[in-house]
């Protein structure tokens, strides 16, 4: 694409109708704007030369001059072809070199992975597989593998477009992936594709992101709007070479402008991307939207995989239009798969390429390929489009062979390679391409293309690197485009902030006016280890941000728009606003509250250090999200390293205590620096205080000569009645004061510089993202295996005759609906989606819905499915002459759009859940069963129905197209009385969709009302339909009735009321669409919606409707039943089904098991074998601290697994499979057995490593407090999860939930130094401090205390005194401890406590009563979350929509 001003006004953008931003809600799929003219393809070349004059006098203007002219003439009076040519012309005038690059491949043969390789991973086999190291390394892995391309030969030259057909698993995406250079998931690659002489690897190297491969996936960040996703992509591929005194923002807005008008996106400018869960652009105008991205990249060859997906045919056929041009003028390669192609978009190729299983059977010229397989002896019947037939050719249930051919023409994939390697046209398409292989080594197409693409890159972009701008015009790019994600996403900033300034008051408020005292230095040492702490968690949420993103980055990777080291400095740079913010209001908020030092210096340093120790934490932990792919696994590592960090920075072990096989942790620990200079920070040169009990020993009424006391404090000297900060950081912690800025401030720093280099490296070099095909997982031995043509045959009549054999249901339904609007609350009033719409499905209808983009065909079918939750609904809605009932949901099926399904199950066992729970108690399970293989046998899903659903954007499990057929096999099991079905067509091929509607058809004969959304009906689906109900923008009717015969009903319905007469030869439903402005550029010439309120047939539907009304029954008493089964056969299959998804889950559950086992181990190591000092009674409660981080984890990974088997609960809670309840009890229950597994493993790893008590009673108590304690945890990550909507949601709650329970646990702060407000009442209720008082008195209990010399406090006693005389007041006055030698005069060595007992009481204020009273405080904390929890499920089991 070149480059060119205009006098376009890119103002006019930016009216945004209120269509426009509502479609989301509902249509996820849909098209057609009416603002644009028709492109023109055929414009006369006499109007080029005056064009290129006109357009370079326009671009010479002055730019804003041009934009006054502008105005409404632009919007009307857009010609592509014109505006291309003019901007070739203008590129050529300035001297450009084209970009031009044709395709060769020869011999090209490829294979990956067979169906074999691959088994449904369970618990059990992912325990085997981590067990077989060797496996890692290649020896002894079953690698079955099959061919998918065989042997092919041809060419694509540039300025031509190749049309690939083929039906699913022939290899059309295969071809077009190799041939974009897109290898990653394919085992064996053989043969030469050639770039117009440059090889794959070098072409890879130096030019990725020229070619470019579009996937079927429309791959978007949500919250942007679509004029930023474009001026994004354009701003990193705006070329160095543009026109004369062109800026880089004129570029943009002319390209912005080219592509709005092109591809009919100009309203929708400003509009949200959206995506599932995101209201935006309707399906249709995303799918254009990646259209657009695509052509910004400006690269010489696109392959597009079935681009038209979700298009409606008159925009499939603008869309092919605009590729036709842009190849024309650009000289660019084409190549593209389509499915269900129209003659009009088949005659825009030049040539085709017709795949079967991976043999070529043609290669040639579109228009003899028609005559070319007629000759062999098959028939195309009329209607037929050429695209239907050929593919159809390779179905031998669908081809239809001339009579006298019948032993002649081709049976087989293989026999038809072989026909077309003897015909002619093979002869000459292959010397054609030798003629163009010497052409290339002639002309060496290659050198003139590098030369081209060396110009577009700008100034001081290298030309080693396939990108066109410089780095740092990435990195502005992407900066600019980060920002503008952040600030979209309200409910995070909110969440993000408001969290901090809760946790700041209430840290700072627990931690009040600590005061200068021994006591009080080791209150600041916990609120500085707190600040810390609370850091580090809210750090771990920028985990789940930077691994929402990545389908996009490697999409956006391939385009080379940036380097992804790019990716991750912009979002430094971002990082650093929001840091400074969050550092700040948590300082403001707690700084001066707890009283710490009160000096402008040590404020900005104390800010500093903590703003270092945020964004190092954020580099740290999205290096894990950098280096794997996986949520699950990145979450456990950061776990694993978040605890060890936290162990090892100083304050919970102390440096002396650490044992020597562990303490070098110490020192590469990037939180022991950071801890570090907080501490001497606020602590250099500080005095404290030896006055006041606890503080001194002796103290009491008669000790008041200092010669003859000691601070308790360590630092002290005897004689002083106060202790220096410096003392104690030497002696108690081993900190050296001068040491503040370097090394500690330098190393965190340091670690910043480090962890963010590393993680820009790895997003570099790394590429976590295999893409390429899907990976089937089949049940152990289920493998399809391939099949021989007899049994092939056989196959296919079983499913001919399970079709032909449809029995007829006895009770036909009549389903109406009359005045049917919807509203949805909207700023600036409510907005009207559905208005005044009437009809009514028969017995034995089929009702087709069709409409233009944003007519609201989604919406009404939400409506009358009654799936909406938000906004109000009027209208009276009958199903058989009564008001709808509670079993409604239940006895009509709906087929969405979004194939939601629960992925861990196999297809089969999806389907009989399905019929199991759907049709009536009284059927037997052999018949529910029966039916199900009928269903299997007749959407040909045999092959995968042992094959695990999987998730497409992992990379496993079944393919798009298979969803679909499999979305629509889960209802039809239900055996449903009325059926709804949401484009089931769409993405599938024609022989697929034939299928399917042949198939409805066969129902709807049967006796079933069928109500039918649909995009692209060829004439020949068309013809099934019997009814139609055709939307126009605003959701208002503009036809219903019948369609007649050869569609002429409703034909003569239009042209007698002033439409446009109707070819013979024409596809009925493109006509209509037409007629009523569908399309990208569609204009309908009068208001069909007003036409129709007038007609004489929408007054013959409202006298039937009103009928209706009359006699129907608005209070029906028959018994209905909501769900089909009670409440227990609902829980025992959806327990079931719950277990296998757990156990197929082996990701998580294994990896929550090896970080518990980590956990285990890395404490019960660093605190090897505990002695019996006061040191090691301290530490036997802070071993107890590592449990908390532990249930920190189990949090966080048991919410996004609840909140994906939400989404498939919701799904099905909402067609009445089963109730809430099964559901809630299901995902409580499926975690008992791996709990009780996992805390026996953990105690072992940990208890008596550690050292910890070993009595029968001591041990059994730990295990079942730990139980409780962890069914607590896991529970409570539910209830976060089921209030929170998303992950990032629950992100941002848990490190305040977390943060709250260790503080008030009473470890941290002991009670009698925390306000009394806090203790009073927010101790009590803690459960973290139940737990830990339960544990600590279990272990300390019956604990001698025997003090080492470290522990020892020395005084000396007054001259003529024994120790034992000068302390006797002393110890009557009630203190703790014992002097080690009563007897001595000299030195009295005094150890502080005599027993655990004695140390929990005086400290914590604990009791050893209260042991078996905490275990139950827990079980009823534990038994309250479920209940929060059922609760919660109840109140969120419908999302929103």
């Amino acid at each position: 694409m070149s480059k060119e001003k205009t006098e376009v006004s890119p103002q006019n953008d930016d009216r945004v109708s209120a269509e426009t931003i509502l479609e989301p809600i509902g249509t996820k799929g849909s098209f057609g704007e009416p603002d644009a003219n028709q492109v023109d393809v055929d414009a006369a070349i006499g109007e080029y030369r005056e064009l290129k004059r006109e357009l370079s006098r326009i671009s010479r203007q002055s730019v804003n001059e041009s934009k006054i002219e502008a105005g409404a003439a632009a919007q009307e009076e857009f010609n592509l072809d014109d505006f291309l040519s003019g901007m070739g012309n203008d590129a050529e005038q300035a001297g450009h070199t084209p970009k031009q690059l044709g395709l060769v491949w020869r011999d090209l043969t490829v294979k990956g992975l067979g169906a074999g390789a691959h088994v449904v991973p369970t618990v059990a086999n992912g325990i085997i597989n981590a067990l077989q190291f060797w496996k890692y390394f290649g020896i002894g892995v079953n690698k079955t593998k099959k061919t998918i391309l065989r042997g092919l030969n041809g060419f694509c030259k540039d300025g031509e477009m190749l049309l690939v057909l083929g039906r699913p698993g022939a290899g059309c995406t295969s071809l077009l992936k190799i041939l974009a250079n897109v290898r990653g998931s394919y085992t064996d690659i053989d043969g030469v594709v050639s770039y117009g002489g440059i090889d794959p690897k070098t072409f890879e190297k130096y030019y990725r992101g020229q070619v470019i491969y579009n996937e079927e996936e429309d791959q978007h960040y949500p919250t942007l709007t679509a004029r930023q996703t474009l001026q994004f992509a354009l701003r990193c591929k705006t070329p160095g070479a543009r026109l004369p005194d062109e800026t880089k923002n004129d570029f943009v807005e002319k390209i912005i402008y080219l592509l709005g008008n092109m591809l009919g996106l100009t309203k929708q400018m400003n509009t949200m991307v959206g995506n599932a869960f995101v209201r935006g652009l309707s399906g249709g105008e995303r799918k254009r939207l990646s259209i657009a991205e695509v052509m910004t990249t400006q690269s010489s060859i696109n392959c597009w995989d079935c681009s038209t997906r979700g298009l409606d045919a008159a925009s499939a056929l603008d869309y092919v239009r605009s590729l036709r041009i842009m190849t024309d003028v650009f000289k660019k390669t084409t190549v593209a798969t389509l499915y269900q192609a129209s003659n009009n978009i088949y005659s825009l190729f030049d040539k085709v390429l017709l795949l079967d299983d991976g043999y070529c059977i043609f290669f040639g010229p579109i228009s003899e390929a028609k005559p070319y397989f007629e000759g062999l002896g098959f028939h195309c019947p009329p209607r037929k489009s050429i695209p239907d037939f050929l593919t159809g050719l390779c179905n031998p249930l669908e081809r239809e062979i001339k009579p006298g051919f019948e032993n002649s023409a081709p049976q087989f994939a293989s026999e038809f390679q072989e026909q077309y390697y003897k015909s002619e046209i093979h002869q000459r398409m292959m010397a054609e391409l030798q003629a163009y292989e010497q052409r290339i080594d002639q002309e060496k197409p290659g050198d003139r293309f590098k030369e081209a693409v060396a110009e577009e890159h700008q100034k001081h972009a290298s030309n080693r690197e396939p990108y066109t701008s410089s780095f740092w015009q990435q990195v502005k790019a992407l900066t600019v485009r980060q920002y503008h994600l952040l600030i979209k996403d309200y409910p995070a900033l909110i969440s993000r902030y408001g969290t901090i300034i809760i946790q700041g008051l209430i840290t700072a408020s627990c931690f009040f006016n600590i005061p200068l005292t021994g006591i009080g230095a080791f209150s600041r040492g916990g609120a500085l280890f707190f600040a810390l702490l609370f850091n580090a968690f809210i750090s771990q949420t920028e985990l789940v941000n930077f691994l929402m993103g990545r389908p996009v980055l490697s999409k956006q990777k391939h385009f080379a728009m940036f380097r992804p080291s790019a990716f991750y400095i912009a979002q430094v740079i971002l990082d650093v606003p929001y840091a400074v913010v969050q550092v700040l209001l948590f300082e403001i908020c707690s700084y001066f509250m707890m009283g710490l030092n009160l000096d402008a210096g040590r404020f900005f340093t104390y800010f500093i250090t903590l703003f270092f120790i945020n964004m190092m934490m954020n580099g740290l932990f999205r290096f894990f999200g950098a280096i794997t792919a996986d949520f699950f696994l990145a979450n456990q590592i950061a776990g694993f390293v978040l605890i060890t960090a936290v162990t090892y920075t100083g304050y919970v072990i102390h440096y002396y205590s650490m044992h020597p096989w562990l303490f070098w942790v110490y020192w590469i620990n990037p939180l022991a620096y950071g801890y570090k200079a907080l501490l001497i920070n606020e602590m250099q040169g500080q005095i404290y205080s030896c006055d006041g009990i606890g503080n001194a020993v002796p103290y009491g009424p008669g000790y008041d000569d200092w010669t003859h006391m000691v601070c308790t404090m360590k630092g002290g000297t005897p004689g002083q009645n106060f202790v220096r900060g410096d003392d104690y950081l030497r002696t108690a912690l081993n900190y050296e004061p001068n040491h503040l800025w370097a090394p500690d401030f330098v190393a965190v720093v340091g670690f910043f510089l480090l962890f963010t280099f590393a993680t820009a490296t790895c997003m570099d070099y790394i590429n976590a993202d295999k893409g390429g095909a899907l990976t089937k997982l089949y049940l152990p031995g289920k493998a399809p295996k391939p099949r021989t043509d007899e049994e092939e045959d056989e196959r296919r009549h079983r499913q001919a005759e399970i079709t032909n054999n449809m029995e007829s249901i006895s009770t036909g339904t009549t389903f109406s609906w009359q005045h049917v609007h919807y509203e949805v609350p909207f700023k600036g009033g409510p907005l009207h989606l559905l208005n005044d719409i009437s009809g009514i499905v028969k017995p034995g209808h089929l009702t087709a819905l069709m409409g233009s983009s944003g007519a609201g065909k989604t919406t009404l079918l939400d409506v009358l499915a009654k799936r909406k939750t938000i906004g109000k609904v009027d209208g009276r809605v009958y199903l058989n002459n009564e008001a709808l009932m509670s079993d409604f949901e239940r006895i009509t099926g709906y087929c969405e759009q979004m194939d939601i399904h629960q992925p861990a199950v196999t297809v089969r066992e999806g389907m009989q859940f399905s019929a199991y729970l759907r049709q009536d108690a009284d059927v037997p399970k052999e018949e529910k069963d029966a039916y199900v293989e009928q269903i299997i046998t007749l959407l040909e899903m045999e092959d995968i129905a042992d094959c695990q659903i999987g998730e497409v954007e992992h990379g496993v499990g079944i393919s798009v197209e298979e969803r679909k057929r499999l979305t629509i096999g889960m209802e039809l099991v239900a055996k449903p009385k009325l059926l709804f079905l949401d484009e089931p067509t769409s993405g599938l091929d024609a022989q697929s969709s034939y299928n399917i509607v042949r198939f409805i058809r066969k129902l709807a004969d049967a006796g079933w009302p069928v109500l039918c959304t649909i995009h692209q009906p060829s004439a020949i689906l068309f013809e099934h339909f019997d009814h139609l109900l055709l939307l126009v923008r605003g959701g208002r009717t503009a036809y219903y009735g019948e369609i007649g015969k050869d569609a002429r009903t409703m034909i003569d319905y239009f042209e007698s009321n002033g439409g446009p007469t109707c070819s013979p030869d024409a596809n009925p439903a493109e006509y209509i669409l037409e007629v009523v402005g569908a399309g990208t550029a569609g204009k309908a010439t009068r208001d069909w919606a007003d036409i129709w309120a007038n007609s004489a047939q929408a007054q013959a539907l409202e006298e039937e409707l009103e009928e209706i009304h009359q006699h129907a029954e608005k209070n029906p008493t028959r018994k209905s039943l909501t769900y089909a089964n009670g409440f227990w056969y609902q829980f025992s299959l959806v327990l079931k089904r719950m277990t296998t998804a757990y156990w197929r889950s082996p990701q998580y559950n294994i990896g929550r098991f090896v970080t518990l086992m980590f956990t285990a181990l890395i404490n019960g190591f660093s605190y090897w074998k505990m002695s019996y000092t006061t040191t090691d009674m301290q530490n036997r409660l802070f071993v107890l601290l590592s449990t908390f981080i532990m249930a920190n984890i189990l949090i966080i990974l048991a919410q996004p697994k609840f909140m994906t088997e939400r989404l498939y609960f919701r799904r099905e809670y909402a067609s009445r499979f089963y109730g809430w309840m099964p559901f809630a009890f299901s995902a409580v229950l499926v975690e008992i057995p791996y709990i009780l597994f996992f805390c026996a493993f953990f105690m072992c790893g940990f208890y008596w490593t550690a050292g910890l008590v070993n009595t029968s009673e001591a041990c059994g108590y730990f295990y079942v407090m730990l139980i409780f304690f962890v069914f607590w945890a896991v529970t409570l990550g539910f209830v976060i999860a089921g209030a929170a909507e998303n992950p990032l949601m629950a992100s941002v709650i848990n490190p305040i939930i977390i943060s709250m329970l260790i503080l008030f646990a009473g470890l941290m702060q002991p009670p009698s130094s925390m306000p009394h407000f806090w203790s009073s009442w927010m101790y009590w209720l803690d459960p973290f401090h139940y737990y830990i008082e339960g544990l600590a008195v279990n272990e300390l209990e019956n604990l001698p205390v025997v003090c080492n010399d470290d522990d020892y406090v020395s005084f000396t006693p007054p001259a003529g005194q024994t120790c034992g005389d000068y302390t006797a007041n002393f110890f009557s006055m009630g203190a703790t401890g014992y002097i080690e030698d009563g007897n001595a005069t000299d030195v009295c060595r005094y150890c502080t406590y005599s027993s655990g007992k004695e140390y929990y009481t005086t400290t914590y204020g604990w009791d050893a009563a209260n042991k078996w009273r905490n275990f139950g405080i827990i079980i009823c904390y534990f038994a309250f979350n479920v209940l929060v929890f059922l609760a919660l499920c109840f109140w969120k089991k419908k999302g929103k929509r």
